[in-house]
C-alpha cells in the first residue's frame, strides 16, 4: 500500500465500542497507519451507528456496526482489529470474526484497565511531540481536532471517544527502528553477535 511517494508497511484498526445511540459514547472506528520510518497516519476516524450487528431471518448478519468495518477490512485490507471489549464491547468480537470471515483479517481483544486520561496522554504526547503523527483531512475535519484542542486530563467526564480509538490503535502499533542509531567500529558475524577482538585476562584463582 502506497501513501502518495510513501510506502506504508503495517496498519492497525481499533474499534472502541458503543451501541452507536443518540447521545451516547460514540462507537469510534480508527485505522491507523505506519511507513518503514515509524511514521503514524491517522487514516480514518469514524463513528459507527446503529446496532452491533443486524440480522436476517436466517440469522445472516446483513448490517450494523460490524458490516461498516468490514466495508474498511475490505477498502483498505486491513490485516487486523483490535476490540476493546469493556463495556458493551464484550459481545462485539464475536460478532465481528462472523461479519468478517473470508477476509483474512484477525480480530484481537483489548480489556483495558489503564486510566483513559493517562492512555490517551501516554499514546499520543510522544508521536505528536516528535511530529510522527500526521492525520488525514477527514480526520482532522471530524470530532478529532476539536476532542484533542478541549482535552483536559483532569477531566474524567468529557468527550473524548474519537482521540481515546487514536490512542488505542497507536497504543497497538508495533515501535519501528527506521533509523541507523550508531554506526559500530567491530566486524559482525552472521549469528549477530558482535566481535569486538580478542582480549587476555589475567585471572589469579
Amino acid at each position: 500500500m502506497w501513501l502518495g511517494s510513501i510506502q506504508i508497511v503495517g496498519a492497525v484498526a481499533y474499534w472502541d465500542v458503543a451501541l452507536g445511540k443518540v447521545k451516547s459514547d460514540a462507537s469510534a472506528f480508527t485505522l491507523m497507519l505506519t511507513d518503514a520510518r515509524g511514521h503514524l497516519y491517522w487514516q480514518v476516524c469514524i463513528g459507527l451507528t446503529g446496532e452491533l450487528a443486524d440480522f436476517d431471518d436466517n440469522d445472516k448478519i446483513v448490517g450494523g456496526q460490524v458490516v461498516q468495518i468490514r466495508d474498511f477490512v475490505i477498502q483498505y485490507q486491513i490485516p487486523r482489529v483490535v476490540v476493546e471489549v469493556n463495556g458493551p464491547g464484550g459481545f462485539a468480537p464475536k460478532l465481528l470474526r462472523q461479519a468478517l470471515k473470508g477476509t483474512g483479517c484477525g480480530v484481537a481483544e483489548e480489556f483495558s484497565v489503564v486510566n483513559k486520561q493517562k492512555r490517551i496522554l501516554d499514546a499520543l504526547e510522544a508521536p505528536l511531540s516528535s511530529r510522527f503523527l500526521w492525520a488525514h483531512v477527514d480526520v482532522l475535519d471530524g470530532p478529532v481536532y476539536d476532542q484533542m484542542r478541549d482535552f483536559n486530563p483532569k477531566l474524567k467526564n468529557q468527550d473524548d471517544d474519537y482521540i481515546d480509538s487514536g490512542s488505542g490503535a497507536i497504543g497497538q502499533t508495533p515501535v519501528r527502528i527506521g533509523k541507523l542509531v550508531g554506526k559500530p567500529n567491530e566486524q559482525t558475524r552472521d549469528h549477530w553477535q558482535p566481535y569486538g577482538g580478542d582480549h587476555e585476562v589475567a585471572v589469579d584463582y
